[in-house]
């Protein structure tokens, strides 16, 4: 009776010895090539995700076969033009905040530099962004998997000037998103015209990409640009073949200040008929550095296969 048992402990010792490795090597980063670009990839489950190194940003996020990207991700990088081209380059952006310190376009290592550095620190792939432009401090860009989701964390020092961060994720057209409105007194309809210039442009309603229903109001693409903001709130989007992505708020790291856009920190940005693209977006507070200077920003991302929940 006593070899039966240590024999059945020693089974299970050794099935979980033969699982766990399989785990830990789908959830690792691995070096790759996409789209011909030096690359970063994990897989999770139906999942697959890609960091471009040329691009400095998670790329693609869908499928584990490679056959659906929820981002959009134009093929090849266009390099800019002059310093007032931006070329969508598509995929997981990041920004500090506020827009009215630079207006358009981003600086060139947020928008259109290659990575200075990546490395792999057990399960979070890690990119350094260059420093070109003095006016800005540096930003580095962690991707970890957290359960099914995937952690997309940007850290950046104190350099004087509270900023905030903006995540901005690019998704193909056609799309639509439905939000919860929550009003208050500095926007009594529950949702506001997000800030990118000085002053602020106000919200005129009713808009035609803008449709409300009682405490929802759905958002569409190809009719007319809006940018706006909502209370905070997981931003979820239908994708085709039957896939949904989620961008959910996570922390921000560093003492926070004043909220910008009177707290409505997530975000969306549509175009007219005219635009390839929509954004999901999601800002933090004002932030300065913690003790030692630090500030960070994270948002998780979900790609939910075809029947899931």
């Amino acid at each position: 009776m006593v070899a039966s048992s240590w024999l059945s402990r020693l089974a299970a010792v050794s099935l979980l010895m033969t699982t766990l490795p399989t785990s830990r090597a789908e959830s690792s980063w691995e070096k790759t090539t996409w789209q011909g670009e030096p690359a970063w990839a994990s897989t999770r489950g139906a999942v697959r995700a890609v960091v471009s190194e040329a691009r400095s940003r998670l790329i693609y996020l869908g499928a584990a076969d490679g056959s659906q990207n929820l981002l959009n991700a134009p093929v090849p990088a266009a390099a800019p033009a002059n310093r007032s081209d931006s070329p969508n380059w598509g995929g997981h952006r990041f920004w500090l905040g506020p827009q009215t310190r630079w207006v358009w376009p981003p600086p060139m290592e947020w928008e259109h530099s290659a990575a200075a550095g990546s490395e792999t620190r057990g399960a979070v792939l890690i990119l350094r962004q260059p420093r070109i432009d003095p006016a800005y401090p540096a930003i580095s860009r962690e991707y970890e998997w957290d359960g099914v989701r995937l952690r997309c964390t940007a850290r950046w020092l104190d350099d004087d000037r509270p900023c905030f961060g903006l995540h901005v994720v690019a998704v193909d057209v056609p799309f639509t998103v439905t939000v919860r409105l929550v009003p208050v007194a500095d926007a009594p309809v529950g949702m506001v015209a997000a800030q990118m210039v000085d002053p602020p442009s106000p919200l005129t309603l009713p808009h035609p990409a803008i449709k409300v229903d009682g405490d929802r109001a759905t958002v569409r693409a190809g009719v007319k640009v809006a940018k706006l903001g909502f209370v905070s709130q997981a931003l979820v989007i239908e994708r085709p073949g039957g896939w949904k992505l989620s961008m959910q708020p996570g922390p921000h790291e560093g003492v926070a200040l004043a909220t910008p856009d009177h707290g409505y920190v997530s975000q969306v940005w549509v175009g007219d008929q005219n635009a390839s693209l929509a954004e999901l977006e999601q800002l933090t507070p004002y932030l300065r550095g913690d003790a030692a200077g630090r500030c960070a920003s994270t948002i998780y991302l979900e790609a939910t296969a075809p029947g899931k929940p």
